[in-house]
């Protein structure tokens, strides 16, 4: 133990001390390329070999943790020290299979039952009921975390789980419905709630449909039974284990199809079985509020429920019959849970006796509080509001980086949920054109603020397929779709955003340097919770469990407790 202490310690130092370095590149923005000059800051050695060259050559060369490519000039020492040591402190991305990931937590991967061995369900003719509204990449997430979860709580002895910021309810429906785990689903936005409700009950229509073509309509109430039940409630960072607690163990009242609470069951099936005519209502939802928010929830389905006062001085729209559920312990999961959430499940879970085994995967850090950031600060583009006070914390976790005095700008966090994998893929394709949107990004930036300063690094929403269009078509788009208001009359000098354009192959530079160090990021941000986790005694593991190239944020953080 004392030797793996040493080793997170010189670790998190040499992290720390190599991003330290290269703050400069880490803190910048790509949209201000010509602006804040960027291309200058560039060591004038890294330069003369990088100006121009083939996106190829920069994945192969720059990306790919073998750089193994065929370099057409010799590079300096110091572009390939860059290289090699931000890939030496990067967590290995390559997805594990089932049975390593077993084997890396300390038993035999055959333990892992046949029926869902390699993620896949036990009924092969249902996952068709499984996969609607899910696109390919959550069917991959969801499988593979769906069977480690189950074998998670194999080896925790329970067959409880909380499923935290849980969206739509896929994972929970395969959870409940293939896994035939006990699952509460916990979920901030009330409209994702009152969709997975409705997604549930096609689950259960469609297999009490093949219970009934096979002639097992007895196993039917089984089916009705196995629903995830589901809970609207926002988490804060700092919500106390007893308030936590409450939210998961309180009966729910059912939601009819009009969203009006009754006495009701949950399911009702018709005696028309043999038609496989399956009415039923939706399944237990249910909504805990403030009473600030009582008058406000009349005309807001998707109430939120912020814990941070006491329980007394709650609403809870629950009947006075209901009792708490008897505290059973379970297993707390979290796929892709945002910003601050990942990090307050992790606190939960240290702190909650109930809670004997965890699984999370975190996404959008750049959304998470950091003790460096003051309230009035903005590290971000200028439609980011300034953080809330918080006493709790995203980053830094652990004793162990705190004592390291470690900073993470907006900009850095932001980095480090790039999709690099994919992004390398498009830098091998043949169609170089789709680098183009970095240099239209910049160079609109510059005629922005040339136009009005006040009005830099403004967000655009998306604009589809940007690199088949002309500099000026993109430009009339994307000053319309500017989330922050301006005008959109900006004046573009033609021959001005030419000489610009003719650089774009820089700008693709620039923007792969920071992706080197997007992964270095994550791995400090990673190891600072795993290291968090090791100081309250759990033992714990990271584990790449998806396809890097499918899911960008792809490591799950398991724990289990002693």
């Amino acid at each position: 133990m004392e030797d793996e202490t040493e080793t997170f310690q010189h670790l998190f130092v040499q992290l720390t001390t190599f991003l330290g370095q290269y703050r400069w590149l880490l803190d910048a923005y790509v949209c201000e390329f010509f602006t804040e000059k960027h291309w200058d800051k560039i060591p004038e050695s890294w330069r003369s070999v990088l100006h121009g060259i083939a996106p190829q050559e920069i994945a192969d060369d720059l990306l790919c943790s073998s750089g193994r490519g065929t370099r057409t000039t010799v590079w300096p020492l110091s572009l390939l020290a860059f290289r090699a040591t931000a890939h030496s402190l990067t967590l290995p991305r390559q997805a594990c299979n089932l049975g390593t990931l077993v084997g890396q937590l300390g038993a035999d991967g055959s333990s892992l039952p046949e029926d869902i061995r390699d993620g896949q369900l036990g009924s092969p003719e249902l996952q068709h009921c499984f996969r609607r509204h899910v696109k390919p990449k959550k069917q991959h997430e969801i499988l593979r975390l769906a069977t480690t979860v189950r074998w998670l709580c194999d080896q925790a002895g329970c067959s409880n789980v909380v499923d935290i910021g849980s969206g739509q309810g896929h994972l929970s429906r395969v959870l409940s419905f293939a896994h035939r785990l006990k699952v509460t689903s916990v979920e901030a936005e009330g409209c994702h709630v009152t969709g997975a409700a409705r997604f549930d009950k096609q689950v259960v229509t469609d297999i009490a449909k093949e219970k009934i073509k096979k002639q097992e309509e007895g196993d039917i109430n089984d089916v009705l039974h196995a629903q995830p039940s589901h809970v609207t409630c926002f988490l804060k960072p700092d919500i106390s284990v007893d308030n936590f607690l409450s939210v998961i163990n309180q009966h729910n009242p059912v939601i009819n199809h009009d969203g009006n609470e009754s006495e009701q069951p949950s399911f009702v099936v018709s005696d028309q079985l043999s038609g496989w005519n399956v009415d039923m209502e939706l399944p237990n939802t249910k909504k805990i509020r403030t009473s600030e928010e009582a008058s406000a929830s009349k005309s807001d389905s998707g109430v939120r429920t912020y814990f941070n006062t006491d329980l007394t001085q709650r609403e809870k729209v629950v009947h006075d019959s209901d009792t708490p559920l008897d505290r059973k312990p379970f297993t707390m999961v979290g796929l892709h849970t945002c910003g601050d959430l990942a990090p307050t499940m992790l606190r939960v879970f240290t702190c909650c006796s109930d809670i004997c085994a965890l699984a999370s995967v975190g996404c959008c850090y750049m959304k998470m509080t950091c003790a460096n950031e003051s309230t009035s600060r903005r590290d971000g583009p200028v439609d980011v509001q300034p953080q809330p006070a918080c006493s709790e914390y995203g980053f830094p976790m652990s004793h162990m980086v705190k004592r390291l005095d470690a900073e993470l700008s907006y900009q850095a966090r932001e980095l480090a949920c790039h999709a690099i994998d994919m992004y390398t893929e498009r830098l091998k394709s043949d169609d170089s054109e789709v680098m183009m949107p970095h240099c239209f990004r910049a160079t609109l930036e510059h005629f922005i603020v040339k136009h009005d300063s006040t009005k830099r690094r403004a967000g655009i929403r998306s604009i589809r397929k940007a690199h088949k269009m002309d500099f000026k078509t993109y430009a009339e788009k994307a000053l319309a779709r500017l989330i922050y208001p301006t005008d959109t009359q900006v004046p573009v000098d033609s021959a001005e955003a030419a000489e610009m354009l003719a650089c774009w192959k820089d700008v693709v530079v620039f923007h792969c340097l920071r992706l080197v160090l997007a992964p270095v990021v994550e791995t400090l941000l990673l190891l600072d919770r795993m290291q968090f986790l090791r100081e309250h005694g759990a033992n714990c593991q990271l584990v790449p469990l998806f396809s890097p190239k499918l899911s960008p944020r792809n490591f799950v953080l398991l724990a289990i407790k002693h």
